[in-house]
């Protein structure tokens, strides 16, 4: 077997890899808001529907209503108190659940449950046991906010931080912000997260540097993407742009589509970077649609949605370096052309799979 022949058979293999895994259940992100009063906390917890369809899903659509939820109340009920707990002086509190609905948020559709729990006293400190869709789930977040009054705490629960220990304010002085260099650190590393796991925006970058003969054609079009899904991405999660999400994600599968298509004609990368920057405003939406509705305090949401940025860029550089040298190093072989076409054929058969599935 010949290089070109090996490498085609990778990039078939890795591509349809790609396609059975794009998706399967391996990452979901929620929310869990507390308010405390005295001594009583009003939880508002949203669940990915994927985290719960596997003990839900009663007609087997892989889609929940509300109609099901309702005829499992004691059974979902019974799924939060075994994977959710809150101690007030090592004491936990009762649970109870008190509505839940269908609901989408961003891109995502999913439940949003309203909790209740009781305390003795007035909290001065809480202790979050948080054990929700980790054993399904390969990759689960829950963006966590707590607060009373002025105060308010904000982390990220995830399998390795189940735990959480807050300490409320006793006056008004001491009502100030907590947590947030945890949670910006913690965004930076979702955002790297967030482009390893992102198979379409991954193809999308690998069909753009397909034709970039140089390191500075390949860079100007990381740029002008960088730039433009940036751009984006701010407007929406901060609520100056409203989009539809499922026509958002749509949208970058017929991006990918579009770029592969383009690849069978065009050999030089030149003005790739103006297409680059038109594509990467819808791809900051996508990337917008999974932090738009995560229940943090507006006021550090432009940290967050900074450090995110960040990772992503991070994430971004960490496949280039890899990537970049790769594909140029393959270029100086008389048969790139082929495989660089018949690797294009992949994509847009991949992209417009996905395409046609997120129009459904």
């Amino acid at each position: 077997m010949n290089v070109q022949r090996f490498l085609s058979l990778f990039i078939l293999l890795f591509f349809f890899g790609i396609a059975t895994t794009s998706y399967a259940h391996t990452a979901s992100m929620g929310y869990s808001v507390l308010t405390v009063k005295g001594n009583q906390i009003d939880y508002e917890l949203f669940l990915d529907q994927r985290d719960l369809l596997p003990q839900f899903d009663v007609n087997k659509d892989n889609n929940l209503e509300n109609d099901e939820l309702s005829s499992q109340k004691e059974g979902i009920e019974s799924f939060i108190k075994k994977g959710l707990r809150i101690e007030v002086d090592s004491k936990p509190l009762t649970i109870t659940l008190l509505s839940m609905k269908v609901e989408e948020k961003g891109s995502t559709k999913g439940v949003v449950l309203q909790l209740r729990l009781i305390a003795d006293e007035a909290i001065e400190q809480l202790d979050l046991h948080y054990n929700l869709a980790f054993e399904d789930a390969l990759v689960h977040m829950s963006a966590l906010t707590v607060r009373s009054g002025d105060f308010f705490y904000q982390d990220i629960l995830d399998v390795n931080t189940q735990g959480v220990q807050v300490t409320l304010p006793q006056s008004e002085n001491d009502s100030v912000s907590s947590g947030i260099g945890s949670v910006l650190w913690k965004y930076f590393v979702l955002g790297i997260e967030h482009i390893l796991i992102g198979y379409d925006h991954l193809l999308f970058l690998l069909s753009l540097v397909l034709i970039a003969a140089r390191f500075k054609d390949a860079i100007k079009i990381v740029t002008a993407f960088t730039i433009a899904h940036s751009i984006t991405l701010f407007l929406v999660a901060t609520g100056r742009l409203h989009v539809i999400p499922s026509w958002v994600e749509a949208l970058i599968a017929l991006s990918i589509c579009y770029v592969a298509v383009e690849n069978l004609f065009v050999q030089k990368a030149k003005w790739r970077w103006i297409l680059t920057a038109v594509f990467g405003l819808i791809h900051g939406m996508g990337f917008a649609g999974a932090l738009a509705e995560t229940g943090l305090p507006k006021s550090n949401l432009l940290g967050s949605l900074l450090t995110f940025n960040l990772g992503v860029e991070a994430g971004q550089l960490m496949i280039l370096c890899l990537l970049l040298p790769l594909l140029i190093w393959l270029r100086t072989f008389p048969w790139y052309r082929k495989m660089m076409i018949s690797t294009s054929c992949l994509i847009f058969v991949l992209a417009f799979y996905w395409l046609i599935e997120r129009l459904k």
